[in-house]
């Protein structure tokens, strides 16, 4: 066994890329579990904390599984919700280590930590997650790119995936576009290979598959298993939980692990499977598929807890739990690491530019978006410069709807960033999928969404709507006003932008983060100062003011219209009575210095 050397470090980031000596190579990967229990703890959420709470007991998931997967084909069976997918997840170290107990190996070696683990396996969740505007070539080699070793050339990456796509039959199709809600792009089978092919090019030496047949018909699940029995004749150890096998399916099977309840009813080659179950009475028809028929006997045992104990006990009292006990023991020992032999030297601004690359051609593809974005702006410019168009410089009308036109511009702009709500949550499943699986870093994608995204999306819209708004209303005529305003519009829409992708981040589901969107928009939007007199608000609320980015927004606008203005009386172009600093003193803006207004300008931009 050889351990890389890791103190030379001159990457932000180093990862270890974790293969097999050659003897293992040759002779594949098995992975082994010992007594995995995974509960439920109900006692945990805040509601158990309330006097009125109903308490409920634990719930058992998983309940001493055991066993050990070998290159090949091996299959999770059972009904729904019997633990399928949430022994997948332990196996594949998608739950935290801490929630379950047991013992997991890989070639009588410990398991190695999750950041190294996520390198040498490769996982496809049920849902297919992808870039629906990239093609199946552009998805399958941003994952090569962020997940495969620097001191590969590009060149040596190009032709791995190649390779993959020549392996999963994808060459056709490989230049076409996913496919999105409003644009048709490749078939289901095709975007189920292609997120397979989107592990293979590491070539890892397990994949774990969580219901890689869902939503497909019988012939593209039955090419997408064939695929798969393609892979494992390379020496790969392929684990996948699947509800309901056509025969032609299961006879693809090496193993099977049939589950019932959080138990094992029964772990062995797919051929024994049934006639395991005949020699304990259970009569069944040699032609039919042992998969329908061992499914429905499942399904009325679980009607009866007695049965589902007889089950397991006959499973734990024969020769092939013992051959797995015997197994597990045999190959056990305790590593620390599992076989360090290759460094993968990851770099920060290698990831920026990948994940950057990738945020242009979602948003240059996403065409019609950049259209609406600037339709929305023309349409808005025009409304606020039609309803107050020319303003004149008097005493009553020019000060009142100068003041209402700058509230009415910062509203429009910040609530008009909700638009950008949707696309995060749509994304949302994609970044979390990417960031568990190592592609990048959550900063990575944050400035890369920022400078490539964000930036491009709202720079264009608030000029649009800044050179038609600011001329049409007759808002004070010199360039540095212009671009003050100019500036204060486009850091209102970061800030709005900002703040869809922080909520999107923190609630999946569209209609909750579009309420509590609105919901911190009026609750800043009130404490702006046009609204209500803030002196007059209690005490304990006045703090929301400090964070309110209407306010911030609203002051610098007021102050840089205001500054170097008179107004006159109606009709008395000679009698000035009042002033700009008149009305921001009223209002209490500070506006003694030119200071005044960029910390303002400054607290926006802090907030965005």
């Amino acid at each position: 066994m050889v351990h890389s050397d890791s103190r030379n470090e001159n990457s932000s980031q180093t990862f270890i890329r974790v293969v097999s000596t050659d003897s293992e190579q040759t002779m594949g990967t098995t992975i082994s579990f010992r007594n995995i229990n995974y509960t439920i703890n109900t006692e945990n959420n805040l509601c158990a904390k309330l006097p009125c709470y109903r308490s409920i007991p634990n719930r058992q998931i998983l309940s001493d599984i055991s066993g050990s997967f070998q290159p090949g084909i091996n299959a999770i069976l059972g009904p729904t919700g019997c633990g399928k997918s949430t022994l997948l997840d332990i196996l594949a170290d998608r739950k935290d280590r801490g929630t379950y107990e047991g013992h997991v190996s890989i070639n009588r070696h410990s398991r190695p930590a999750s950041s190294i683990y996520r390198y040498m396996t490769g996982c496809v969740v049920q849902d297919d997650i992808f870039s629906g505007v990239l093609t199946v070539r552009e998805n399958i080699a941003f994952s090569a790119n962020l997940r495969l070793p620097c001191s590969m050339t590009r060149t040596e990456r190009l032709e791995r995936v190649e390779k993959v796509i020549e392996q999963l039959s994808l060459k056709e199709c490989a230049n076409t576009r996913m496919g999105t809600e409003f644009q048709r792009g490749v078939s289901g089978g095709e975007r189920k290979r292609t997120c397979i092919a989107m592990e293979m090019v590491l070539e890892p030496i397990i994949l774990f598959l969580d219901e890689p047949t869902t939503g497909l018909d019988s012939s593209t699940a039955f090419n997408v298993i064939q695929c798969l029995h393609d892979l494992s004749q390379t020496g790969c150890t392929i684990i996948f939980s699947i509800h309901q096998p056509s025969h032609s399916i299961f006879k693809l099977f090496d193993t099977v692990l049939l589950m019932l309840h959080g138990h094992t009813v029964y772990f062995g080659p797919s051929s024994e499977l049934m006639p395991y179950f005949s020699g304990q009475g259970v009569s069944y028809d040699p032609h039919a598929n042992p998969a329908d028929h061992a499914l429905d006997m499942l399904h009325h045992a679980s009607s009866s807890s007695s049965e589902v104990q007889n089950l397991y006990e006959n499973y734990r009292q024969s020769s092939m739990y013992n051959e797995d006990e015997t197994s597990f023991s045999d190959n056990v020992d305790d590593y620390d690491t599992y076989c360090v032999t290759q460094k993968l030297d990851r770099s920060i601004k290698s990831d920026f530019f990948y994940v950057s690359q990738r945020t242009l051609r979602n948003a240059m593809r996403n065409s019609a978006l950049i259209v609406w974005q600037i339709a929305v702006a023309i349409i808005l410019g025009i409304l606020t410069g039609l309803l107050y168009y020319k303003l004149p410089r008097t005493t009553d009308s020019g000060v009142e709807n100068r003041l209402g036109g700058i509230f009415f511009i910062v509203v429009n702009q910040i609530f008009s960033t909700a638009t950008a709500l949707e696309p995060f949550i749509k994304e949302r499943a994609l970044f979390i999928h990417e960031n568990v699986s190592g592609y990048y870093s959550i900063s990575t994608l944050f400035l890369a969404k920022l400078i490539c995204d964000l930036l491009p999306m709202r720079v264009i819209p608030s000029l649009v709507f800044s050179i038609i708004c600011y001329f049409m209303t007759g808002l004070q005529r010199t360039t540095i006003k212009f671009l003050i305003f100019l500036l204060t519009i486009f850091m209102a829409n970061v800030f709005g932008s900002a703040m869809c992708f922080f909520i999107a981040a923190t609630i999946p589901v569209f209609a909750v983060a579009l309420i509590v969107l609105v919901l911190v928009f009026v609750i800043m939007m009130v404490f702006s100062g046009f609204l209500v007199e803030l002196t007059s608000v209690f005490s304990f609320l006045r703090w929301i003011k400090w964070v309110s980015a209407f306010r911030y927004a609203s002051n610098v606008l007021t102050i840089n219209e205001f500054h170097n203005i008179q107004f006159c009386l109606a009709n008395q172009t000679n009698l000035c009575p009042s002033s700009g600093v008149d009305i921001l003193r009223k209002r209490s803006i500070d506006h003694e210095s030119n200071w005044d207004l960029w910390k303002y300008f400054l607290a926006l931009t802090l907030m965005a």
